[in-house]
């Protein structure tokens, strides 16, 4: 009975009816199940259709059998890494990491296996396993771009910064063609302060984004680009989106209205993060007889008080860390959600593609990433993004996707209760007891030459004057230090502080007498740490998002003279402030003043007025 079956796959086979062959080869497998012939036979005909989970199980019995046999274990471990790379296209990288891994035993030279379990452990965030495995890749096969330009991503996540910068450029020496390295290279150059060459970096990266639709540039790491405008952000967008999503085809309608309008946040920063800080007191003020408020939490693992203290605020919870955007979407979907607002973007942990799919659930944008998400076709990714009018102009609103939901007051929200008290002094932190402080808790890539020359002039104005950095790393605290002795700034003039429980750093901005901002990616957060502990910020105004975010902030607070629009202007007032110590005394009057009433610094009236559009949009 089984030779005829046999014979009978042999013939569906030869007619290319690859379904039929592995039935009727199956059911001669259950009459012969030892039947080692048939097992490769079967194991062939399912990895030509592309069904790899069982081909794996039929390769690796037959190898077990006959484990000097090159051409079944080649079988299969074709069929492992094929399976491998299927998983990972549908995010489930623990599955891809146990193909890989697997292959590795029967094949442990062959680089591209581990340069694709890298890949996984670096998705699982096994940061240290994913670095050993590119470093075994690149012992077998040193001359592949993308093995180094991976490697460079791992190095830069442990921190290994210079060690990343370099894995980049011999990834371009290789393969100069290899876009996105050159925006990591910009970037990484950027969080050092290595300035050297970066001006010609920023434009030829300016130059991919409006000459080549398929460069992989990363929207947010384009955003800090100081040469980018906002047209070239939301083309950069457009094609980061039609890169790795292609627009769906349903109809979207909206949810059979329910007792309670059901508000979804998705968040990759659930956990303590700025994100924290602007968003807790929204979620614990929404009016619950209104609104029935849920988590989508795709937070990497992080134990910490304001994590718990945030998820506790929900009034339904679901961890989609682990789950792949499909099945979110299914989740989603099944909750009814009236409107959905991602909070993470394109920054870290996206899963900006799970928006889109959703069948009646209205998007928005909000909060995590400062700029337009794209269209995907002639469809925008999210139908909304919610702003101010200072922060998009009525005359920008062509360089975003998004329909524009404006808030009367800035877009950005606070909580309450700020940590006002601190018992350190200047001493604590070595700063001098007489001196004028000037602070920039920026991160270290938002600083460039442009603005930092500014700073040194107040520095040189100034001889009391100290600069209060933030330390970001080691090597742009000192990329930043030989700057200034060049410049004929001693480098003891600069201080850099370094991490301290959030309370005590809110609290020592106190000790600091002006903040100043950074362009073209202002203090977004940290402006609103500023503001809270009464410390006037200078700031300026560029023409995209990122760049007006702190200026949104005192707009709102009627402090519009410490928005400039010039780095000669920029410096003039911070001179003025410097010198006129009742004008800064006045000004930090009118700023308690103006936050006691501010929905920015008062959660309850931000909260009533973000209700109620959402009502009005749904």
């Amino acid at each position: 009975m089984s030779k005829s079956l046999i014979d009978l796959a042999k013939k569906y086979e030869e007619e290319g009816d690859l379904v039929s062959a592995i039935e009727v080869l199956t059911k001669a497998l259950q009459a012969k199940p030892n039947d080692l012939f048939i097992q490769l036979e079967l194991g062939n005909l399912c990895a030509l259709n592309k069904q790899f989970v069982d081909a794996v199980e039929y390769f690796r019995n037959s190898y077990m059998a006959f484990k000097d046999n090159l051409d079944i274990r080649n079988a299969l471990c074709y069929s492992l890494s094929e399976l491998g790379n299927a998983y990972q296209i549908k995010s489930q990288f623990s599955l891809a990491e146990a193909c890989f891994e697997e292959a590795i035993q029967y094949e442990k030279n062959n680089w591209t296996y581990y340069y694709n379990l890298a890949n996984a452990k670096d998705k699982l965030q096994k940061r240290d396993e994913a670095y050993q495995c590119y470093q075994k890749a690149l012992n077998l096969n040193d001359e592949d771009a993308d093995l180094w330009n991976n490697l460079g991503n791992a190095e830069r996540e442990l921190g290994h910064l210079d060690k990343a910068v370099a894995s980049y450029e011999r990834a371009l020496s290789i393969n100069p063609l290899l876009f996105h390295a050159y925006l990591h290279l910009a970037h990484q150059k950027q969080h050092m302060c290595d300035w050297h060459g970066i001006d010609q970096l920023f434009q030829k990266i300016c130059s991919i984004v409006n000459t080549n639709p398929e460069a992989l540039i990363s929207p947010f790491a384009f955003i800090s680009n100081p040469f980018s405008s906002s047209q070239e952000q939301m083309v950069c967008a457009n094609q980061w989106t039609q890169n790795h999503y292609k627009a769906q085809s349903f109809q979207k309608g909206k949810w059979k209205r329910k007792n309670k309008i059901r508000i979804g946040y998705l968040s990759s920063d659930f956990k303590l993060h700025p994100l924290y800080f602007l968003i807790r007191d929204v979620i614990k003020y929404h009016d619950r007889d209104i609104f029935d408020i849920y988590a989508y939490d795709s937070t990497p693992s992080e134990n910490t008080n304001e994590r718990t203290t945030l998820i506790g605020l929900f009034d339904h919870y679901r961890d989609i860390s682990c789950t792949n955007d499909g099945s979110a979407v299914t989740l989603i979907n099944h909750d009814e959600i009236d409107i959905l607002i991602d909070l993470t973007g394109y920054t870290n942990n996206s899963r900006a593609f799970i928006a889109p799919q959703l069948k009646n659930t209205i998007t928005i944008n909000w909060l995590g990433y400062p700029g337009t998400m794209g269209f995907t076709g002639e469809k925008s990714l999210y139908e909304f993004i919610l702003a101010d009018d200072f922060i998009i102009p009525e005359a920008d609103e062509k360089y975003y996707a998004e329909s524009i939901l404006r808030l009367p007051f800035a877009y950005q929200p606070n909580i309450e209760n700020r940590s006002q008290s601190n018992d350190k002094n200047r001493q604590d932190y070595g700063i001098p007891s007489d001196a004028f402080v000037y602070c920039a808790f920026n991160q270290s890539f938002k600083i460039t030459e442009v603005i930092f020359k500014a700073w040194l002039t107040l520095l040189q104005k100034y001889p009391k004057s100290i600069l209060w950095l933030t330390h970001s790393n080691t090597w742009a605290s000192d990329q930043l230090k030989r700057f200034a002795e060049t410049h004929g700034i001693k480098s003891e003039r600069i201080i850099f502080a370094t991490r301290v429980p959030n309370e005590e750093h809110i609290a020592r901005h106190a000790l600091a007498d002006i903040y100043l901002d950074t362009l073209p990616y202002n203090a977004h957060t940290s402006a609103s740490d500023a503001l809270s502990m009464n410390l006037p910020i200078v700031t300026l105004k560029g023409k995209t998002f990122p760049s007006r975010v702190a200026g949104s902030l005192l707009h709102s607070l009627n402090l519009d003279e410490l928005i400039t629009e010039d780095i000669e202007s920029y410096i003039r007032c911070a001179s003025k402030l410097t010198e006129d110590l009742i004008y800064r005394q006045d000004l930090i009057q009118r700023l308690k003043e103006a936050k006691s009433t501010s929905p920015n610094f008062q959660p309850r009236l931000f909260v009533k007025k973000l209700e109620s559009i959402y009502q009005e949009i749904i």
